[in-house]
């Protein structure tokens, strides 16, 4: 395996900054948008449709991989600050590259990080393309107030979203990467979104779409 191929793809959102055929992200990799035809908007699915069509079909998302410049700080951060488990860890030294597989409950049922550190490399440009996972916790108050305990970084305190009624709050990993937490009831699945930025979002959706069977949720 070498790390240094694009990883697979994750799910769009509804910023767009990037233009081009390339988003680079701050995963270290690069996203590649096929020039496809469209076919028009994605039909948004209600609630009920969601549910239904998501107990119907078994297929999911696995894993998402980027690279960081410090896999154990790194590790230590997701586990202590963020409720992770390391799943399974290994060293490939003829590629001169270690993963760390994390998450909130088993590969084969739960989306899970894979973390890559490449020997040597302590620090990656992190792009404009990615911006951040989304991890539902029941406390948002109490999650921030450890992550700083911890060291942690906090960009956006918690508190209601403008407008709205969700309280949110914004962190920082070592590397910098972006996890937003979402006060949400107990969840199986805390690891609940990836923001992605892309410059044509009906491209992106129709190929998601027709490549991955993903639909948009209202």
């Amino acid at each position: 395996m070498n790390t240094e191929r694009a990883p697979p793809s994750l799910f769009p959102n509804h910023r767009g900054t990037q233009l081009g055929k390339f988003a680079k992200l701050g995963i270290g990799h690069h996203f590649r948008v096929c020039n496809m035809a469209t076919s028009g908007a994605a039909e948004v699915l209600s609630k009920d449709s969601l549910l239904e069509w998501a107990q119907k079909d078994e297929r999911r998302m696995l894993h998402v991989v980027y690279r960081v410049g410090d896999l154990e700080k790194t590790i230590k951060f997701y586990t202590e600050c963020l409720g992770m488990k390391l799943l399974r860890k290994r060293d490939i030294p003829e590629e001169r590259y270690t993963n760390a597989f994390l998450g909130y409950g088993p590969e084969e049922t739960h989306f899970v990080v894979e973390l890559t550190y490449n020997y040597g490399v302590d620090k990656y440009d992190l792009g404009t393309g990615f911006g951040h996972f989304g991890i539902a916790v029941e406390d948002v108050y109490k999650t921030v107030e450890l992550i700083k305990a911890k060291g942690g970084k906090v960009t956006r305190e918690p508190g209601p979203v403008k407008g709205g009624s969700s309280v949110i709050a914004f962190v920082e990993d070592p590397d910098g990467y972006k996890f937003e937490l979402i006060q949400r009831g107990p969840t199986p699945e805390p690891l609940c979104q990836v923001m992605l930025r892309v410059g044509d979002l009906d491209r992106s959706s129709h190929l998601l779409r027709e490549s991955f069977w993903h639909e948009a949720a209202s």
